[in-house]
């Protein structure tokens, strides 16, 4: 049989890891409160993550912790103090997306397993092969990756984990920059401002005739074809929503957990109409199948709404200020969460005053007529739809089946008591055992002994914790204890057990931060130029020349993501979206035989100074690196577009800027309302994007940039 596929599960808080748990999740990744993907999850401190590991282990369940963001050089010396107290408390593995933080781990703590989160984009075989080659444990594949990839990527050997359920981005993870350039909220520090879910217009006037957010897709969900992904042989099942409340974890886990061991034991599983509602009223924008399985871009997209749709529960029939009256399709009762979906905006309410017949009522049910009071001063109108989004009696239930759920470990318990000696008591797991004994001897009963029955009765009482008397025998002569030495004995020996399984790891210490790197050939191009008006992806430009079709000596030899460093290359130079932003991920990539770095276009110039800096200090050369100093970034890539048959040009935001359109081969690439311009102080060249410019304007800004380059005093 081949190994059963994990079921991963988000943990915001330990609220929502005791809920995964309590739902049959193998695993939770969760963030530190620095350096995480989810910088407005709860996350967890150290005191608290040795308290999650604890836990966690002792339940045979795995941790993975996300430093899944990039760092400058300033932050990734306080990464590194973090990778060290993961490693030395037990971590079952960290998800990376800085490539010199990936260098970094592999250098020094072999022994850490590290994932490859889906912010590195990993996304097609290459990719696989590559990260497989360098190390990693694991990869996770980027949202995008069809189902056909991620059969291909199994069979590399590599563990590959896929997310099953929960938000999508509508860009490629790890390349989005449109809250970092509009809103100075990088999405690759864990601060995203979400612009795919804001409203969009068409750039020439009007409204989009779907809806107005355009850029923002429905919820991941595929447990209807969750059997095709476990055929793959997929390492793990991801749920996300680390900012998610712990209800909306426990249903997540708990359906899938039904689902995955239904196809392990053989049989077919369907989601019941009511668990789908259930889900539904916890949080959903609409569900996809998604890329995974090659859904449309009606099916992917939810241009109505950008937030949680809940169920339909009934149609307005009159509005008033303050008031509407409701002809009911759902059950309602009293403290349910509701909204009524109005233009402009929706009108958000409670069912706290609910009236029937002009009097009040705790419950209103399918059929009935009923005016919702509320302090919304927007009126409704007839045929606005009532939906209710928060269930209070769904969410009570819940919490309820989360605090009786007991994790039980079989345990053997064996002991001996003779007077004289002390009480000796052994607990067993199958694989690990303590022994315990007393601190004051049997005594010879002065009265009665201490029965068998009641020495048992107590000894199996393992009150809150994880264990279970499975079963129980010992010898003994006739003697007399106190019961609460008897008690004490027990919990030091499940004690001493649990802390046996808590610690899973012996690991080696530290391997010396140290490297040899040789001083690859300079690339003698100082301006290097992406032309978008022209057929190749990049182009590579002598410094002078004129002519922007001339393509120069390392025309193609830009290496835009990871499946592009699997392979041979010469003279070849890592690009921006590689996004290095740190000595490490510039020691990494011209280890791996790149002659320069393009850094990544959020990093700013005392950051640039700094990794030049501390590169040159430990590797004793100064590496070629580019800076990217003018032009439209894309800022999303998506793909497959996400408008039905549309070939717009441009699109607004509700402040009037304008974002171009650029299709390629099917997907779109959505750009920077203007050109940036930025100065290059301290890297050897600059990089330049072209997309609508004249050829006597290329030329200025290319003359330009190399006069400021060359210079310099």
């Amino acid at each position: 049989m081949k190994h059963k596929t994990e079921l991963l599960a988000p943990a915001g808080n330990m609220e929502s890891l005791k809920a995964a748990a309590a739902a049959g999740a193998d695993a939770v990744y969760l963030g530190l409160n620095q350096f995480s993907a989810r910088a407005f999850a709860g996350n967890f401190s150290h005191e608290e993550f040795l308290e999650a590991i604890r836990f966690c282990h002792i339940r045979d369940m795995r941790i993975y912790v996300t430093l899944n963001t990039l760092y400058t050089e300033t932050e990734i010396e306080n990464v590194k103090k973090e990778v060290a107290f993961l490693y030395e408390n037990d971590a079952d593995g960290i998800l990376v997306q800085d490539p010199g933080l990936f260098y970094y781990i592999r250098r020094c703590y072999p022994e850490m397993p590290v994932h490859c989160s889906t912010q590195m984009h990993i996304h097609n075989i290459a990719g696989v092969k590559w990260m497989q080659k360098e190390g990693a444990s694991r990869v996770v594949m980027a949202r995008e990756t069809p189902l056909e990839i991620i059969r291909e990527a199994c069979e590399t050997g590599m563990e590959i984990e896929v997310f099953a359920y929960g938000a999508l981005c509508v860009s490629y993870s790890g390349q989005c920059l449109m809250s970092s350039v509009m809103k100075n909220r990088s999405a690759n520090k864990g601060l995203c401002a979400q612009y795919c879910r804001m409203r969009y217009y068409p750039a020439e006037g009007g409204r989009f005739p779907a809806g107005d957010y355009i850029l923002s897709p429905r919820d991941l969900n595929i447990i209807d074809r969750l059997p095709e992904l476990l055929d793959c042989g997929v390492a793990s099942l991801k749920i996300e929503g680390r900012m998610k409340r712990p209800e909306y974890v426990y249903l997540a886990v708990r359906t899938f957990r039904e689902a995955i061991d239904a196809y392990y034991a053989g049989k077919e599983y369907h989601v019941s109409e009511n668990r789908l509602k259930e889900l539904q009223l916890l949080f959903h924008r609409g569900f996809t199948y998604g890329h995974l399985f090659h859904q449309s871009i009606e099916k992917r997209m939810n241009p109505e709404r950008p937030n949680h749709m809940g169920v339909e529960a009934g149609v307005v029939l009159e509005g008033r200020k303050n008031s509407a009256l409701v002809r009911m399709t759902e059950t309602v009762m009293q403290n349910d969460g509701l909204r009524i979906l109005h233009e402009p905006e929706d009108i958000g309410l409670s069912a706290l005053r609910m009236k029937k017949d002009g009097k009040f009522v705790q419950s209103a049910k399918p059929g009935e007529v009923i005016r919702f009071e509320f302090k919304d001063e927007n009126i409704p109108a007839a045929g606005d739809i009532l939906r209710k989004t928060t269930d209070q009696k769904l969410m009570d239930r819940i919490r309820s089946e989360i605090d009786g759920k007991k994790y039980s470990i079989p345990v053997s318990m064996q002991y001996a008591a003779y007077p004289g000696s002390p009480f000796r008591l052994t607990v067993s797991d199958g694989e690990r055992q303590s022994t315990v004994q007393s601190d004051l001897e049997c005594s010879i009963p002065q009265k009665a002994p201490l029965s068998t029955e009641r020495l048992e009765e107590n000894l199996r009482k393992t009150g809150d914790t994880p264990f279970s008397a499975e079963s129980l025998s010992g010898d003994s002569d006739p003697f007399f204890l106190p019961m609460r030495e008897v008690n004490a004995v027990r919990r030091n020996a499940l004690e001493q057990l649990a802390s046996m399984r808590a610690k899973r790891y012996d690991r080696s210490p530290k391997s010396p931060d140290f490297a040899i790197l040789h001083e690859p050939d300079v690339i003698s191009d100082r301006i290097l130029i992406e032309d978008q008006g022209q057929d190749s992806a990049y182009a590579v430009l002598p410094v002078v020349n004129e002519n922007l079709r001339n393509l120069g000596e390392y025309s193609k030899c830009i290496c835009s993501e990871m499946g592009d460093l699997y392979g041979t290359h010469d003279k070849c130079i890592a690009g921006m979206t590689l996004n290095a932003c740190n000595s490490y991920a510039l020691a990494y990539f011209i280890s791996k035989g790149m002659n320069a770095v393009i850094f990544g276009s959020e990093i700013s110039d005392d950051a640039i100074l700094r990794a030049v800096d501390a590169f040159h200090m430990r590797y004793g050369f100064i590496p070629t690196t580019y800076k990217f100093v003018y032009g439209r970034r894309t800022l999303m890539y998506i793909k497959q577009g996400f408008i039905p048959n549309g070939n717009i040009n441009a699109i607004r935001d509700y402040h009037g800027q304008k974002y171009p359109v650029i299709y390629n081969n099917g997907n779109v690439s959505l750009l920077e309302p203007d050109a940036s311009h930025k100065a290059n102080p301290y890297c050897w060249g600059s990089y330049l994007i072209f997309t609508d410019e004249t050829e006597q304007e290329k030329g200025d800004i290319q003359k330009e940039a190399y006069e400021e380059i060359t210079g310099r005093i």
